[in-house]
């Protein structure tokens, strides 16, 4: 299995960045994400055992989010920073760094189930579109103009996440929550 720890998000929040996708898709070319798998990924498991799903749901739920952790998205952010653009996002203001602190205990958990550690420097986001191929770095810069007029995005309250797996589909990946 294909897992990740995600957290779904509220409808004003997707239909915000639904307005953002509505905004950049006339600029750039590529896989826009549908609305209904918005989410912002905490951590990347990637391909699991089945016999192993059980366990490392349990690891990863020692690690709770305690009181409410307050995001909301403003402007993007593209992957990698540096040189071609490989994905645009939704950039989560995260002002307390709270939620990338849950972030790095999952991560640490997971290290204890035997997955890998995060190598890359994390900051919460939220994928609007894959670019394939890449496109150049200027992008970076038309993406953020184009939503610049946009009113800011809803605040909203993360108080959970759950382990998801990705399922393959001719038409795109469907996540479905499994613990």
């Amino acid at each position: 299995m294909r897992l990740f720890v995600a957290v779904k998000l509220p409808e004003d929040v997707v239909a915000h960045l639904c307005r953002m996708q509505d905004v950049l898709r006339p600029l750039i070319r590529g896989r826009w994400i549908a609305p209904e798998q918005l989410h912002i990924t905490l951590k990347f498991l990637g391909e699991t055992p089945d016999a192993r799903v059980a366990e490392v749901i349990k690891t990863l739920r020692t690690i709770s989010v305690g009181k409410p952790i307050e995001l909301s998205p403003r402007g993007i952010v593209c992957f990698p920073p540096r040189g071609p653009v490989r994905i645009i996002a939704a950039e989560m203001m995260d002002p307390t760094q709270r939620c990338a602190d849950l972030a790095r205990k999952l991560d640490e958990a997971a290290q204890t189930a035997g997955f890998a550690a995060e190598r890359r420097y994390w900051t919460p986001h939220i994928t609007l579109a894959r670019i394939n191929p890449p496109a150049s770095p200027q992008v970076r810069e038309k993406a953020a103009d184009a939503v610049a007029n946009l009113p800011p995005g809803p605040v909203f309250s993360l108080m959970d996440y759950a382990v998801y797996q990705s399922c393959p589909q001719a038409t795109g990946p469907v996540y479905v929550a499994v613990g």
